[in-house]
């Protein structure tokens, strides 16, 4: 029960049953595939041994009875060639088009009807034709028959006497059997063929994904793996050999054990749990199968590949899965339980293969690994082309990224480089205004001061005038080089900077100042040709309330309007002035409205009686 609880016992406990099932299928209750032809089966035979190459050559042999199918493995027939005779009753009515249908045979056959040759299936020289995996159809005239009794005699050869194989086979109208032999050769060889070019053909899709991502291994290995499995199945539709059979055969073996070792390597760099000790078994286990390329002989070959290499085989298969069902217990991956899907019927249907070879299996049955293939090879395409998808679409999104990760830093650049230019120019501006100040006390400053000092020592109204206007000049030489402080960038510090500086030209005129300026928002424009001018135009509105408005105390005061303009307010509460004074006399309200015209800002007027009130006004945004 706990067992049943557990959500990863299920899914194994359903590839057991599924294991179980296949097994069923193919190793205890395998369905029929091939239907019989509609025709009469010839099953009772005679036959000889011999190398004769016609009928003709045998009249002098001794016959002997036997029953098809004859496996010459287990009928012991130590020769390459055998002869099989029937006789064979045939009724008036014949069609025009007859034929003889031989759904097994292991290698070659030629048929002769009553000693007349009808067909074969290719070379009887070394390299024999090989037609163990396809049946064969001969067709002939019905005037090669006769009522009654009919000879035929079918000359069978095989590359090597164990797999000599000779089934029953069916002599009837053509249009009778020729369904049954083209499903037959469709299913056993057209169908592989087309699987073998398609696995050709992703092999090199798959070695192009790999060429395009050479640190992703899995794409070199599945490529080798489909490419191995495609030529193993050269040997199940490859009747004329471009090489002998021995080089064949050991081709053939060594192919399939090289695929399964791939996918063992396969296997574990897809699910990231690799074996080193198992991984070296394998590599040492293909290298050795390239020794069956120079065994002397094709019994060699036969022997050694098919008990000793495919046990091995087995042993691989069985470990692929184990691994597999390891890694899946772990990590619950679902691409893990497809593999097994897909991985089960591969080593059951190399078991079923593997017993076939080996004489413990019909033969006629024919091999069924190369099925195997193509819902693993699906799947595993599936799983690469999804993976490498995967990875473009990665790249993409990181290029991406990466794309506005530039765009960020270069924006950081331009504004450390608006930031160094700023820096530059105040760095500039700070060494203008330490040199004016150098000059201003060396030279005219220094001068000035030296006048204020002396002119302090003799009374009079022509002095104190002058006094005043030197004292002037020097507050106004004290305000240009504040407009060129660096740190003067905001309205607040630079309206503190004019109060200290005209701290005693407003006590030596007995006024009273009320300061009521607070904090502003930043005015990202504050040049120092816009701070000269509003220092200007304050310094014009407190020296006309001094000169000219008898008052007692001055108001100075900030603030924002209507959260896009900023105020500065000079108010005083003297007699004020007429309007038109206001609009046309002094030369110092057409300067104050002239410098605000130049930073783009406006000024107001509001004067009676009871005082004036200057208001200038700045945009900020």
């Amino acid at each position: 029960m706990m067992l049943l609880q557990n959500r990863k016992f299920i899914p194994l406990l359903f590839l057991f049953f599924y294991w179980l099932c296949i097994n069923y299928f193919v190793l205890h209750n395998q369905p029929r595939v091939f239907p019989y032809p509609d025709g009469q089966q010839i099953s009772e035979v005679q036959y000889v041994i011999s190398d004769a190459e016609n009928p003709h050559q045998l009249n002098h042999y001794e016959w002997k009875s036997v029953s098809l199918p004859d496996d010459w493995y287990a009928t012991k027939k130590q020769t390459q060639q055998v002869w099989y005779r029937a006789e064979v009753d045939i009724d008036n009515t014949l069609s025009d088009i007859w034929g003889i249908y031989l759904p097994s045979i292991s290698h070659n056959a030629a048929v002769y009807i009553n000693n007349i040759w009808v067909g074969q299936g290719g070379n009887f020289s070394a390299p024999i034709s090989r037609h163990h995996n396809e049946p064969l159809l001969f067709k002939f005239s019905s005037d090669l028959l006769k009522a009654g009794s009919n000879r035929i005699d079918v000359r069978v050869k095989t590359s090597f006497h164990e797999q000599g194989l000779f089934d029953q086979f069916y002599l009837a109208p053509a249009k009778n059997i020729i369904d049954a032999y083209w499903w037959k050769r469709f299913v056993r060889v057209d169908f592989i063929q087309w699987v073998t070019l398609a696995m050709y053909g992703m092999a090199i899709v798959v070695l192009a994904f790999w060429v395009a991502r050479p640190q992703d291994v899995i794409y070199g290995l599945f490529s080798l793996e489909l490419f191995f499995w495609a030529t193993h199945n050269l040997n199940l539709f490859v009747s004329e050999i471009p090489v002998s059979a021995r080089v064949w055969e050991a081709m053939t073996m060594s192919t399939l054990g090289w695929t399964i070792c791939t996918m063992i390597f396969f296997n574990h760099r897809y699910t990231g749990y690799a074996n080193a000790l198992v991984e070296r078994i394998v590599l040492l286990f293909a290298v050795f199968g390239l020794g069956m390329f120079f065994l002397p002989d094709i019994q060699s070959v036969l022997h050694i590949g098919y008990r000793l290499w495919d046990a091995f085989l087995i042993i691989f298969g069985s470990y692929a899965i184990f691994h597999l069902v390891k890694v899946y217990w772990h990590n619950k991956d679902h691409d893990v339980y497809l593999m097994l899907l897909a991985g089960i019927p591969i080593l059951v249907f190399g078991f079923h293969d593997i017993l076939l070879v080996n004489h413990f299996w019909d033969r006629r049955d024919g091999l069924i690994i190369q099925f195997s293939v193509i819902p693993a090879a699906l799947l595993f395409s599936w799983f690469l082309v999804r993976r490498f998808v995967q990875s473009i679409n990665q790249a993409e999104k990181l290029s991406a990224t990466l794309e506005q990760r530039v765009k960020q830093k270069e924006l950081e650049l331009h504004e450390q480089f608006e930031q160094l230019k700023v820096l530059q120019k105040e760095q500039v501006l700070s060494e203008e205004r330490e040199r004016i100040m150098r000059d201003m006390h060396d030279g005219i400053g220094g001068q000035l001061v030296s006048v204020i000092t002396m002119l302090q020592e003799y009374s009079g109204d022509v002095f104190s005038k002058v006094q005043e206007k030197v004292q002037h000049s020097l507050t106004d030489l004290r305000f240009v080089i504040d407009s060129l402080d660096p740190l003067l960038n905001d309205l607040p510090t630079l309206l503190g900077m004019m109060r200290m500086r005209l701290t005693d030209q407003l006590e030596l005129a007995n006024i009273k100042l009320h300061w009521d300026v607070n904090e502003l928002p930043e005015m990202p424009d504050l040049s120092p040709r816009r701070s000269l001018h509003i220092m200007r135009i304050v310094q014009e509105a407190i020296t006309n309330s001094i000169k000219h408005a008898s008052t007692e105390t001055l108001t100075i005061s900030t603030g924002t309007i209507n959260n896009h303009q900023i105020y500065i307010n000079i108010i005083d509460n003297g007699n004020g002035f007429a309007e038109n004074e206001k609009e046309f006399s002094g030369r110092g309200i057409k300067n104050m409205k002239y410098r605000a015209k130049q930073i783009n800002a406006e000024i107001e007027i509001d004067s009676d009686d009871n005082g004036t009130k200057i208001q200038l006004l700045m945009a900020y945004q």
